[in-house]
């Protein structure tokens, strides 16, 4: 686990890990007994669900609040829903949580709606069937008539500090990847894809067919916003709007989904126990973090921590009945003496935060009006929206301030007061 110093006047460098050789095939982890999911966007009756309680459910099957919902995830398994439920999430985000009994006994039976359309690939047939393969695909960003998409960038890196799930797929699948980024092409009718890699893996990336791009090894340069603006630049493309990002691993899920006519719901994962081993897993997705910690016989004592993603950016997590989801990309187990306590030391301003950050903000001025709840100040006088949330500010703070925390908590309270504006309007 990462561990805090002093740094002085010398800017801290954090490294990814690296994938040099071949890495071993991922520990298989199958679900116990249930699998949940949490689909964001609930119902205020449970009741009301296109899925209701008793009802079957068959794996590929889309877990959805009804027909036109935008957001659903697929069950991994087959079986019966036991529960559903619905609670308010991590800066207020509204969910339903879904659990499936899983179905042990009888032959695990596929859903037939996506093998009926697969042989004509489209772009509303992935919309619509493999949103939730692993990786998370997001195809809507196809549909925004107004910012027409001009490349596809596949991410082959991964983003914080401890993962190398992406780095596997580059590693090990670069024919998939292929695969996957020929079938993006042409449904969407894009020419031109990218492959942002690290370094090390440049020219084992060259087989993808793709443009290949790639970053150092030092945090945060493989942040999408500064993969934008230091390598896609040089591409032309210095804006969002006209980029589908995928990672790899959701590029090998589609190019196989096309391929085989089943869906691919196995996701590959870090995982970091307390004793800091490292290991990518395999785990259905939806999965209890549970199922996890038993298969390596991890236990979790008064104090201790698990953490959705890395160490930089990840989300706290207080039941080990959480499910791995489709973008959950590492899980880490953190010993409650590992764990850096915060405190209520006012900023003493010794610059470190500003000295770090990559969007070159007064954080240190920031975090004033954050810890004084002066949120559309901060927004308007020192640029809070220009944060890209790498999480180094929180990292160096010698006062042990959570400035992420805040800095996300401001960002969310914003935007829900204009989305509360916009709807009494």
């Amino acid at each position: 686990m990462i561990k805090r110093s002093f740094f002085g006047f010398v800017k801290p460098k954090l490294q990814y890990e690296i994938i040099d050789e071949a890495p071993a095939e991922p520990v298989s982890i199958k679900a116990s007994k249930q699998i949940m999911f949490h689909i964001e966007q609930p119902v205020e009756n449970a009741g009301e669900m296109l899925l209701k309680t008793g009802d079957q459910v068959q794996c590929g099957q889309k877990i959805a609040i009804n027909d036109d919902a935008a957001e659903y995830l697929l069950s991994s398994k087959s079986g019966q829903i036991s529960k559903t439920s619905t609670f308010v999430g991590i800066m207020g985000k509204k969910y339903t949580s879904v659990i499936i009994d899983v179905d042990k006994e009888s032959s695990q039976s596929d859903d037939e709606c996506f093998k009926k359309v697969c042989k004509a690939p489209s772009l509303d047939h992935a919309k619509n069937f493999l949103a939730g393969l692993p990786g998370k695909p997001d195809f809507s960003v196809f549909f925004d008539a107004g910012k027409p998409v001009k490349a596809i960038v596949v991410l082959g890196v991964d983003d914080d500090l401890l993962s190398t799930t992406h780095q596997y797929f580059v590693k090990n699948n670069i024919i998939a990847i292929k695969t996957g980024i020929d079938l993006l092409c042409k449904i969407s009718g894009i020419s031109k894809a990218i492959l942002i890699v690290p370094q090390h893996l440049e020219q084992v990336a060259g087989s993808s067919g793709a443009i290949v791009k790639t970053v150092d090894s030092e945090y945060p340069s493989a942040h999408p916003d500064l993969v934008m603006q230091h390598i896609l630049a040089s591409e032309n493309e210095t804006s969002k709007s006209g980029i589908a990002f995928f990672s790899a691993e959701a590029v090998c899920a589609i190019g196989a989904a096309y391929n085989t006519g089943k869906l691919p719901l196995e996701k590959i994962v870090s995982f970091v126990s307390k004793d800091g081993n490292k290991r990518l897993i395999s785990v259905p997705i939806g999965t209890p973090l549970l199922d996890i910690l038993n298969e390596f016989d991890e236990k979790l004592n008064d104090g201790d921590r698990m953490i959705i993603g890395g160490p930089m950016k990840g989300v706290s997590v207080y039941s080990s009945d959480f499910p791995v989801l489709p973008d959950t990309d590492i899980i880490i187990i953190q010993d409650k003496n590992q764990i850096t306590e915060r405190s209520d030391i006012a900023c003493t301003n010794c610059g470190e935060c500003v000295r770090v950050c990559p969007a070159n903000l007064q954080v240190n001025q920031l975090i004033r009006y954050l810890d004084a709840g002066q949120y559309e100040e901060a927004a308007d006088q020192y640029d809070l929206f220009s944060c890209i949330e790498c999480g180094f500010c929180s990292y160096v703070c010698e006062s042990r301030i959570p400035v992420f925390q805040h800095i996300k908590l401001a960002k969310h309270t914003i935007e829900s007061m204009k989305a509360a504006e916009e709807t009494n309007a």
